[in-house]
């Protein structure tokens, strides 16, 4: 039966322990964690009474005196609300509900810091998690977007605002891959963003040991952020990573023109691309799917979209991951998926391919033929770009000016800065690999791009 044990200032060996194994290969980046340093300080700290109404707690869970899982947590009296800094299990010991029982465990005892700081149970508990669109994807360990449908399961929710983990030292950096979530009590949704600017503060105090929050370059953006608005939405942290329960899509990869999926998936896309220069018909698609994959020119996806996995297919999605940015080609709902709400989710799930297709991509475009199809993919993320972009011939077809747009994974409260370099090299590989032309930075459709651009650093958005 594992034990849970909270540590005091004189269980050094089992923290130095419980660092060692579990928390220095969960937590790899030295700008994310603790130093065991200042871990220890904060255990003597609690001792001698310095954290007042306030309070800091280390967990770990034993299996016959080994560390199998452990978890750090403050409770901050102000706001009357948690704050779980870190969670984790051990590989092997996981799909035990070892991970949920550990939690249990430390929301109960910030509620019970709550009821002795303030005469009730905790307002909020937050936890600090991995954005699975801008942290690296790891070879080993737990999976970012698992971890987000584990969270999401555990009742916690993604707060919508630009939070960034303050440096923790001189020698550490701000953390900008981390999401703040919230499991709201009493408090709700929205969140008032006086409550959450308090709970900034004070985490940054108590936590962090910045004396002066204000002062700080990533408290102060996050305050201006708060400053403009009343409440901060919440959203499911499942349907975050394109999987919500509520509005259920089964994806099915396509990988042949025999198969059934291909004919229902194209009767989609025949239904909303009425022919014309800027589609293709299905020989166009059958290429795509036969074309050998080369080095360094990506993958391409062709997606049956359903409802539920046994029903008809009433959608389809086509794109391209590239090693330097993703690529959208198609996508379309028929009636029992459009108006559902499940665009969003679609891009969650294509941006989650990209990035595991293409590690070191931060984006992706795409090209829109109308301004009502742009305003739809704005209000999704997406940024146009100021630039005269004519979209290269199609089979059988001719040049189109079209609208491009750009778009950022995951979740973006600022437009994008997209690098004029950067860019560049993603027109080279949307120009050789979709639409073929052998010799891209020669050809005009290239060079005029170039030239638009000129000598800036930076690409122009509209």
């Amino acid at each position: 039966m594992p034990e849970f044990r909270e540590l005091a200032a004189g269980d050094s060996a089992l923290l130095h322990r419980f660092y060692k194994e579990l928390y220095l290969p969960q937590f790899p980046d030295p700008d994310e964690r603790e130093s065991l340093a200042n871990i220890e300080r904060y255990l003597r700290l609690k001792e001698e009474g310095w954290y007042g109404r306030n309070n800091y707690h280390v967990t770990v869970v034993l299996d016959q005196g080994a560390p199998i899982a452990g978890a750090i947590s403050d409770y901050l009296a102000e706001p009357n609300a948690g704050m779980i800094e870190f969670l984790v299990v051990a590989a092997a010991q996981r799909r035990r509900g070892l991970g949920a029982a550990l939690l249990r465990r430390t929301e109960a005892m910030l509620d019970e810091d709550a009821r002795m700081a303030a005469g009730s149970g905790v307002a909020a508990v937050l936890a600090e998690i991995e954005d699975p669109f801008r942290v690296a994807l790891p070879a080993e360990g737990l999976d970012p977007f698992r971890r987000a449908l584990i969270w999401a399961k555990w009742g916690y929710r993604r707060l919508d605002f630009p939070y960034v983990q303050p440096a923790l030292s001189e020698a550490q950096g701000p953390v900008r891959h981390l999401m703040l979530a919230i499991k709201p009590l009493r408090a709700g949704d929205p969140v008032p963003a006086p409550l959450l600017r308090s709970f900034l503060q004070e985490y940054l105090r108590w936590a962090m040991r910045i004396d002066a929050p204000d002062r700080d370059p990533s408290y102060r953006g996050m305050a201006r952020c708060l400053a403009a608005r009343p409440a901060v939405p919440t959203m499911r942290l499942d349907a975050y990573v394109g999987q919500d329960p509520a509005r259920p899509l089964a994806v099915t990869e396509v990988t042949g023109e025999t198969e059934p999926d291909f004919a229902a998936a194209l009767a989609v896309y025949g239904a909303a691309f009425p022919a014309g220069a800027a589609a293709i018909g299905p020989a166009g698609f059958a290429a795509a799917l036969r074309r050998p994959r080369r080095g360094g020119e990506g993958r391409y996806h062709l997606w049956a979209l359903r409802r539920d996995p046994e029903g008809p297919v009433l959608g389809m999605a086509s794109f391209f991951a590239f090693p330097c940015a993703g690529f959208g080609g198609y996508a379309a709902f028929a009636a029992g998926l459009r108006g559902t709400g499940r665009l969003r989710l679609l891009l969650a799930r294509i941006e989650e391919r990209m990035r595991r297709d293409a590690p070191g991509a931060r984006g992706w475009y795409i090209e829109c033929e109308t301004a009502a199809q742009a305003a739809i993919f704005r209000k999704a993320g997406f940024h146009e770009l100021a630039i005269d972009y004519v979209q290269p011939p199609l089979p059988g077809g001719g040049t189109v000016r079209l609208a491009l747009l750009y778009k950022e994974f995951g979740r973006r409260h600022e437009p994008p800065t997209l690098g004029c370099g950067e860019f560049l090299d993603a027109v080279e590989q949307i120009l050789r690999v979709v639409y073929d032309i052998p010799a891209p930075r020669s050809c005009r459709f290239y060079t005029g791009i170039a030239r638009q651009l000129g000598g800036r650093d930076r690409v122009p958005l509209r």
